[in-house]
């Protein structure tokens, strides 16, 4: 359940604009990752879509952050709006380097968000994130 505190950074975090919509299949293998990267701003925030092919287990993990790596950023999971923005279904929003979220999702297409929870610095925050199905 989101905190109250979490209502202005959902605002913020309907997006513009998403990159490339990534599939995600099973096949013969049990865990499918993909993975994107970008960098954040202060006050900024990235999205990235991806497709899940059938209902299972999903874990998104932050697994780079730099060049501060210590520092706390937002992480969320979502669905894309038609005006190509992230709705927020999850958010952490003091994450580090292997923070995650998890679930269970339906065949669908999700967002992934990674946002300034206030700790981002002058300089843009570079990041990794992988989503994994089971």
């Amino acid at each position: 359940m989101l905190s109250t505190n979490r209502v202005p950074w959902i605002a913020a975090i309907l997006l513009t604009a998403f990159g490339a919509i990534t599939t995600l299949s099973s096949g013969s293998n049990p865990k499918v990752a993909a993975t994107f990267e970008g960098s954040v701003a202060r006050e900024g925030v990235s999205a990235h879509s991806f497709t899940v092919q059938r209902e299972g287990a999903v874990d998104v993990t932050l697994t780079e952050l730099g060049p501060a790596p210590t520092t706390t950023i937002g992480l969320g999971l979502g669905t894309p709006t038609a005006a190509g923005n992230c709705a927020l279904v999850e958010a952490t929003d003091s994450t580090h380097v292997s923070g995650h979220i998890t679930g269970t999702l339906r065949k669908g297409t999700y967002c992934v968000a990674i946002y300034d929870s206030g700790e981002v610095a002058a300089e843009p925050l570079d990041y990794t994130v992988s989503v994994t199905e089971e």
